[in-house]
């Protein structure tokens, strides 16, 4: 996406505002002569007519069969093509690197200015996401549709916003329990102190009819936690996928223990790269299916591990760092000379490459994946990183129709939303992306936005680029 001049900073809720009246000024927006990518995984269908009302699509169909209402806004989409709302199913927007203090200003308008109407908050502020979603729902604020599980469930440290910290299975169960009175819309697993307390999380969340997902601890196969009803399983790398499918599974996660407990922190891709070179074929294929007959996803997070195994890719005159506020930026940069990550990116590349292989073969076996980018990683850009992480999807064997899925439809799915969004169809919510370019001949024209449409506001390229300006000059005005 080209990237704007630089102009002066206004709030955001004046952005909002001045949207909100440019998409109320016509009650019914149609949309003629576009071809339609529905995320079904149809085939694509061109000449269309599309009409919008009250947020949602009243009609669909051929442009001879649909006559847009004589006073609707009408876009002309010829030689256009129109896909689902885009979903990133991985993402911080109030925690880890994004502060809220700036956060609000600067992520959501550049999240929905790159087409993503709908994302997954993977650990944060759960008090400040809840009431930005009021915001937005309430149509007072502009941005994605937001998920959150707040703070996530970790096996020490102090108790923040962004960690809710846990030392046996009585406090996870009482975790749970909080988090749900809270508002939290699913629970975040990073760590937890014991096997059993990772039974608990998982016997406490199905009391409370209230989803988990997250790492999977070192004591925790893939398997055990796909039988016990986890939701989705983030990263392959962090949660040690490789040790589920070794042949020596047990001797080397006992082994992982025992050293991590040590603080050996070289253990960690010493133990992956064994797991790698023992590999068991047959035990793989049983955890695939066990995934596949559980309905466990897997979020890969492709892109966010490829950009950290090659910091010798980065530069440090990214112009996606003017989105990033000054002194973390300087971070960024920072990092590029650092030895010790150079160091560990060297190693890291050989067990990224062993993700990519396990990625692959889930997808031909079925296992159900999303995308997601775990921004904001370093050089993990919002908004930029879901892009990049559809690309790598592609690069790893993925149709593209097929990458768009893990940020469609396959997201709906698995937020239980499939009713209402995540295809283009009649009744549903009005969530789309138009583009300049079809991206089922090249992943890469997700890119060319010319309009996104939330809940039925159209934001032309020209609002758009008002937002990405507006997010830039919020970042630079961070103190």
């Amino acid at each position: 996406m080209e990237l704007p001049k630089l102009t002066s900073w206004r709030l955001s809720l004046c952005a909002a505002a001045f949207f909100l009246v440019v998409s109320a000024s016509s009650a019914q927006v149609a949309i003629t002569h576009v071809t339609v990518i529905d995320g079904s995984g149809r085939a694509q269908q061109p000449e269309q007519t599309i009409v919008i009302e009250k947020g949602r699509i009243a009609a669909i169909g051929p442009d001879a069969l649909v006559k847009p209402p004589s006073h609707a806004q009408i876009i002309d989409g010829l030689g256009k093509f129109l896909i689902p709302g885009l979903w990133d199913m991985h993402v911080h927007l109030a925690g880890v690197s994004a502060d809220p203090a700036w956060s609000k200003q600067v992520l959501l308008p550049l999240l929905l200015a790159y087409g993503i109407t709908g994302v997954r908050d993977m650990g944060g502020d759960l008090q400040i996401l809840v009431s930005w979603r009021r915001e937005i729902e309430s149509g007072t604020l502009l941005g994605p549709r937001i998920i959150a599980s707040g703070p996530w469930l970790a096996e020490g440290g102090k108790k923040t916003s962004e960690q809710f910290p846990v030392a046996n299975s009585d406090e996870a169960r009482s975790a749970v329990r909080e988090l749900k009175r809270r508002g939290a819309d699913f629970i975040k697993v990073i760590s937890l102190p014991s096997r059993e307390a990772f039974f608990a999380v998982a016997d406490e969340a199905k009391r409370e009819n209230l989803p988990y997902a997250g790492h999977l601890p070192i004591e925790i196969s893939a398997l055990e936690a796909s039988n016990v009803g986890i939701h989705s399983i983030e990263h392959l790398y962090y949660s040690a996928f490789a040790l589920s499918c070794s042949s020596k599974e047990e001797e080397l996660r006992k082994r992982l223990i025992e050293r991590g407990k040590r603080g050996e922190a070289s253990v960690w891709n010493e133990i992956l790269f064994e797991a790698e070179a023992t590999y068991d074929p047959e035990k793989a294929n049983a955890l695939w299916g066990a995934l596949k007959k559980n309905a466990t996803y897997v979020t890969p997070t492709l892109a966010s591990l490829d950009i950290t195994a090659h910091p010798e890719d980065q530069s440090a005159q990214n112009p996606l760092l003017a989105f990033v506020p000054p002194q973390l930026a300087k971070e960024w940069r920072d990092s590029l000379g650092n030895d010790e990550l150079k160091k560990r990116a060297g190693s890291l590349w050989r067990v990224a490459a062993n993700d990519w292989k396990l990625t692959a073969e889930m997808r031909h076996a079925g296992v159900p994946l999303l995308a997601g980018s775990d921004s904001l990683d370093p050089f993990v850009f919002p908004g930029d990183s879901l892009h990049r992480e559809l690309a790598e999807l592609v690069r790893d064997g993925f149709t593209p129709a097929e990458a768009l899925r893990t940020a469609t439809l396959g997201a709906a799915e698995f937020l239980g939303r499939a009713s209402e969004l995540g295809s283009i169809e009649k009744g549903k919510i009005a969530d789309l992306v138009l583009l300049d370019a079809n991206p089922l001949e090249d992943i890469g024209n997700t890119r060319r936005i010319s309009a996104v449409i939330r809940s039925g506001k159209y934001l032309d390229r020209a609002a758009l680029d008002k937002l990405l300006r507006d997010a830039r000059s919020a970042a630079a005005a961070v103190q």
